[in-house]
């Protein structure tokens, strides 16, 4: 597995809330096989109550005009809690789009939800 020191898809940001990153643009989409979006995240807390942080990707087939969901972290959702987490997610990426995002998704009812996250393209398979 090696990472792409040339493709940062989301520098390290800290967020509250539900964030769309910015566009990454693919030339010739992706291989048919081999490329993931690896999340690394830290100080991922809550002060009370239940929320929770999920990662997704969305492609945009016309240059960023539109975008649909295309990979679901779903069954890797961050639960905040108060003691801080910290951890990696790695999600596939296969798609002849031209560009894609990294979102995050925040869901709950719990109060000052934080984490702080960076991604980046990996080519091959996470070990």
């Amino acid at each position: 597995m090696a990472t792409d020191a040339l493709v940062t898809v989301q520098a390290s940001v800290t967020k509250t809330s539900t964030f769309n990153g910015a566009a990454v643009s693919l030339p010739t989409g992706t291989p048919r096989r081999g490329l993931f979006v690896r999340v690394i995240y830290s100080a991922a807390t809550n002060a009370s109550g239940s929320n929770s942080c999920t990662f997704s990707l969305d492609v945009s087939p016309d240059s960023g005009s539109n975008w649909y969901s295309h990979t679901s972290g779903a069954e890797k959702v961050v639960n905040l809690s108060t003691t801080a987490q910290s951890g990696e997610i790695w999600l596939p990426l296969e798609t002849s789009d031209s560009e894609f995002r990294l979102t995050m998704t925040e869901a709950g009812a719990g109060s000052t939800p934080t984490i702080t996250y960076k991604g980046d393209l990996v080519i091959g398979r996470p070990a």
